[in-house]
């Protein structure tokens, strides 16, 4: 039964007009060039750009980006380890999914201040993880305008606080 399969199967290759070419290479699946090809499609009309290879790979820093209606449109893979949300999850939502009862409300507060005034800001937060338990989250956030100076996103710059 399979060789009939095979047969057809080569007859029917044998009628095109494409030529086969062997994968040599995974290269094209690696997770860090796709979401840096991601990254830097949204900072495209930032005014200024960021290095995402450093603070990936050299801080060591989970990247979160958000709209200008802060709805999440790009986070790293490695969010996955620190939240336990995978990105596909985040996406679209607003970063208060990761707050919760014991989220400072001081915090919260410093945080919406500088956001309505489009500042930067550094805060370490208690954020929840999917499973419901904490850790402390250490948040570098800054707005990014273009050059006509009109607000586009907030990227923040993430990690576990020590």
């Amino acid at each position: 039964m399979f060789q009939e399969y095979d047969n057809a199967f080569a007859k029917y290759r044998k009628g095109l007009k494409t030529i086969s070419l062997p994968i040599v290479c995974w290269d094209f699946h690696n997770i860090k060039n796709l979401e840096l090809l991601s990254f830097d499609t949204i900072q495209k009309d930032w005014n200024e750009k960021i290095s995402f290879l450093k603070a990936v790979n050299n801080d060591q820093k989970d990247i979160i980006v958000t709209d200008k209606n802060f709805k999440i449109i790009f986070a790293t893979k490695s969010i996955l380890a620190m939240s336990g949300y995978h990105p596909e999850e985040i996406i679209g939502k607003s970063p208060k999914v990761f707050q919760g009862i014991l989220t400072s409300e001081i915090t919260k507060a410093n945080i919406r201040k500088a956001i309505t005034n489009k500042l930067p800001f550094k805060e370490v937060i208690v954020n929840y993880k999917k499973d419901g338990s904490t850790y402390l989250c250490e948040i570098e956030a800054i707005p990014k305008f273009n050059k006509e100076g009109e607000f586009l996103n907030y990227i923040a710059f993430e990690r576990i606080a020590s």
